[in-house]
């Protein structure tokens, strides 16, 4: 039986591209595109995405989040490197488990080692955001030697209720939504739904997780309603296990280049929790993004891809020779007035 693979997986993003981005996407041998699934340890179908060529980036998401959380990098780096991202278990096109008790962060990791066998990717850098920081770093506690770098954006190494908004009171929240879920999931699952069309909810999101002065609205509106469409138990038993998930008694022993972005008025992860991180990961430096929600990367993706290219370059960890006439076209192109 032939599977039945989505048309367009990743949201491209609604913010308009340059003239160099114009002409380079025209050529879209250049930008190959694979998709396709790959069955996990208990047979869970995981969706995978492959775009371009070249050393591989592998993106990987936050809660209930999406490829579209990183759309403006993938964009960016596709043309000379290979960027490789795939959807969690119980998310958008992959397969939800049949125990959903299989919901953890090392299950991801685990899921996420399974991908790169499949696909004979031995080593590569790892980009994480919020809980995707969590992913990438239990991927390397799991395999260290296939990671040769991470790029680790407005995550905490500590459980992130404790200091979400900067107080704690979404775990009173979170042991509220928990048991409402145990007693009428069908009420909770129909609330959910219903915010998909709700402009307060999405007034909550843009100001809370966003810069609605810098994202594009379209974006912002298009991951309340990816948000909506997700099965809440999804949510419920992700924030239970990443909020047990504390990796400080280890990040020490880390030994690779680590670069950490952060949003200065990242309201859900405070600015605090990355220079925690940067303090105990000894290889790491902190880039501090002004005017940077929790998505500095889709408030600024030109600004936030400049600091990764940077990165990669200072690690050795180049695209590919035939891309270079593209990348200096499209730095003279950003030089003009």
């Amino acid at each position: 039986m032939q599977i039945q693979l989505p048309i367009n997986p990743r949201p491209r993003g609604a913010r308009r591209k340059s003239i160099a981005e114009i002409e380079r996407s025209r050529d879209e041998g250049k930008s190959r595109v694979s998709h396709g699934y790959v069955k996990s340890f208990d047979d869970t179908k995981l969706f995978y995405s492959l775009e371009g060529s070249g050393p591989p980036l592998v993106f990987c998401y936050g809660l209930v989040c999406s490829s579209l959380h990183w759309t403006y990098q993938v964009d960016h780096f596709r043309s000379g490197y290979q960027a490789v991202w795939f959807d969690y278990r119980g998310h958008h096109n992959s397969e939800t488990p049949k125990d959903l008790k299989s919901l953890t962060l090392q299950n991801m990791a685990r899921d996420l080692g399974i991908l790169l066998d499949e696909l004979g990717i031995r080593e590569a850098v790892f980009l994480g955001h919020s809980m995707g920081v969590n992913t990438v770093l239990e991927f390397y506690r799991q395999q260290p030697g296939r990671v040769k770098g991470m790029i680790l954006a407005n995550g905490t190494a500590k459980p992130p209720l404790e200091t979400l908004f900067r107080n704690n009171a979404f775990q009173a929240g979170f042991k509220l939504l928990k048991k409402l879920h145990e007693k009428s999931p069908e009420l909770v699952q129909l609330f959910w739904k219903l915010q998909k069309g709700n402009p307060i909810a999405r007034s909550i999101v843009a100001l809370g997780g966003f810069n609605p002065h810098l994202t594009a609205p379209e974006d912002i509106e298009l991951y309340v309603d990816q948000v909506a469409d997700m099965d809440p138990s999804i949510l419920i038993h992700l924030i239970e296990n990443y909020d047990a998930y504390d990796a400080t008694a280890w990040l020490h022993t880390i030994a690779i280049p680590t670069l950490i972005l952060a949003g200065e008025q990242d309201n859900v992860i405070p600015l605090e929790q990355q220079e925690l991180l940067h303090q105990l990961i000894p290889a790491s430096r902190l880039e501090v993004i002004r005017h940077g929600s929790h998505c500095p990367q889709m408030d600024l993706p030109e600004l936030v891809n400049l600091k990764i290219e940077t990165f990669l370059k200072e690690v050795g960890y180049e695209r590919t020779q035939s891309d270079q006439g593209n990348l200096q076209s499209d730095q003279c192109e950003a030089s003009k007035p």
